[in-house]
């Protein structure tokens, strides 16, 4: 292939992308512009949402867990189809809680259950996948395998690589032991496109980039070290402050980190770090958000309305 035709090629693919790619260069703010609203206060498309996923088409997926569903809405926000219930069979829901999405498969969690449902782009129930312990943070690989930070007990919490059978490919502990104590090595986590992992502490000051095997590649502290305050609950200490949230990664490589409650605007601060951890920028959601989702068009969707609205944000570089 000759460099002229590589060339336009390339200017196609971008065009193709469409508007969310516009504008990125060298990053020295980021700013969000509003493309979208699903539910409201006056509205009952949503009555909870919590975990988000969007298809190369447009279309976006959310788990409700007031009404126990998995909910497909068109580009436009409208709904197309509404699938699960309260229950313990299968695709039904007592707590939904993650979602994660590659291709044409959705792949979502119960808070309380060992396992992981697959559902196909049109929400018909596949299968459970087994899982050894309580999932925290789920994402679905381009390969059709799963990563899931997994809460361990009573040794520390693990970040797993599986196959979509759920048989296991690789693991890495996200703590040295469990000195830090209960729930202290809990994170989310996110992946580039060379499959490394960036981490985010739940209850630490801590963010890492570690290799597909767990090789630490850098760790950084964003809060001065601060420590998360913790609680007693039936004799056992437990953290009751966030540090992080949650953290995604766009398609230019910029890794963003969603600050908890010792941010100074908590639930609303987001860290921008390039690809070695430098602290690029950072600026503010509208409104306090539990996760952060960046879709492969590059919009970004969050929390409005404690849940009631799910906001999708063209994301501006300057």
């Amino acid at each position: 292939m000759n460099i002229r035709r590589s060339t336009v090629i390339v200017l196609l693919a971008l065009a193709a992308l469409g508007p969310a790619f516009a504008g990125a260069g060298p990053v020295g703010k980021v700013s969000l512009e509003e493309v979208l609203a699903i539910g409201g206060l006056r509205d009952a498309a949503l009555l909870q949402w919590t975990g988000v996923s969007a298809d190369a088409a447009g279309n976006i997926y959310v788990l409700d867990a007031l009404d126990f569903s998995l909910k497909k809405f068109g580009p436009d926000g409208r709904l197309l189809k509404k699938a699960g219930r309260k229950g313990q069979g299968p695709g039904e829901f007592m707590a939904p809680r993650l979602l994660a999405g590659s291709g044409s498969r959705l792949y979502a969690t119960d808070q309380n259950v060992f396992g992981i449902y697959e559902f196909d782009s049109e929400l018909r129930f596949i299968r459970k996948i087994p899982c050894p312990a309580l999932v925290l943070a789920l994402r679905a690989l381009a390969d059709g395998n799963l990563a899931a930070a997994v809460v361990g007990m009573p040794s520390p919490a693990k970040l797993l690589v599986m196959d979509g059978q759920g048989r296991l490919l690789s693991e890495f502990p996200l703590a040295e032991s469990r000195d830090t104590g209960l729930l202290m090595d809990s994170a989310s986590f996110a992946l580039d496109r060379q499959g490394q992992f960036y981490i985010a502490y739940l209850f630490r000051d801590r963010v890492e980039k570690r290799t597909r095997d767990g090789q630490p590649l850098w760790g950084k502290s964003f809060l001065g070290q601060k420590t998360a305050a913790t609680t007693n609950v039936q004799n056992l200490l437990l953290p009751k402050e966030t540090c992080f949230k949650d953290v995604a990664v766009d398609a230019f490589g910029h890794v963003f980190v969603l600050g908890g409650k010792l941010s100074k605007n908590p639930s609303r601060d987001v860290y921008v770090l390039d690809a070695n951890g430098a602290l690029l920028t950072t600026f503010t959601l509208p409104e306090p958000s539990h996760c952060l989702y960046i879709d492969g068009r590059n919009y970004l969707y969050a929390r409005a309305d404690e849940g009631l609205t799910l906001k999708k944000y063209r994301i501006l570089y300057d």
